[in-house]
């Protein structure tokens, strides 16, 4: 059970909100709901992801990294919900147990996935080396501050639902898979 429980009665801008996230995905996904404690935190979290899907990373990548730190993070919240997503994106039952070993199918992907994962396994402290291996495969500094980005949204999400411990509302996935 969860240590702090979704909104039940959200009242005013969270209302609204969560009505447009029912609307959208056809559920609200029990991180929103818990989220949603704070407005101002869960709209912050809505505006940042919707500016990051405008970005270079095609959606596939933003999926494998989410797997990748989801895994990192052993976040089986998110690892069930990005497992889900990714699937009825197109992305394939390999590639992502592969992306959550970090592993990817080409170079560019792979490079992304090296990158984000050594982000949060050495907290940003990347070494010339890393960086510049990253891109000889083509990551060039936009697509370096996209990662960070990304890296940064899925912690976000991958330590809120590790402290309130949201019950998973998606299909379980196993943390050792």
């Amino acid at each position: 059970m969860s240590r702090i429980l979704p909104v039940s009665q959200p009242q005013g801008e969270v209302a609204t909100t969560l009505s447009a996230i029912n609307t959208k995905l056809g559920m609200i996904p029990n991180l929103y709901a818990t989220v949603a404690h704070s407005s101002t935190v869960l709209n912050a979290y809505l505006t940042f992801s919707e500016a990051l899907s405008k970005g270079r990373l095609t959606a596939k990548q933003r999926e494998l990294i989410a797997l990748a730190i989801g895994q990192a993070n052993e976040c089986q919240y998110c690892l069930s919900a990005h497992t889900l997503i990714a699937a009825s994106s197109g992305v394939e039952k390999q590639q992502i147990a592969d992306a959550r070993k970090g592993e990817a199918s080409n170079e560019l992907d792979q490079a992304l996935l090296t990158l984000a994962i050594a982000l949060v396994e050495q907290r940003g402290e990347l070494t010339t080396e890393q960086l510049t291996s990253a891109r000889q495969s083509g990551v060039d500094d936009e697509l370096t501050f996209e990662v960070i980005a990304q890296v940064t949204a899925n912690i976000f999400t991958n330590y809120s639902n590790l402290v309130a411990e949201t019950d998973i509302d998606f299909p379980l996935v196993n943390l050792k898979a």
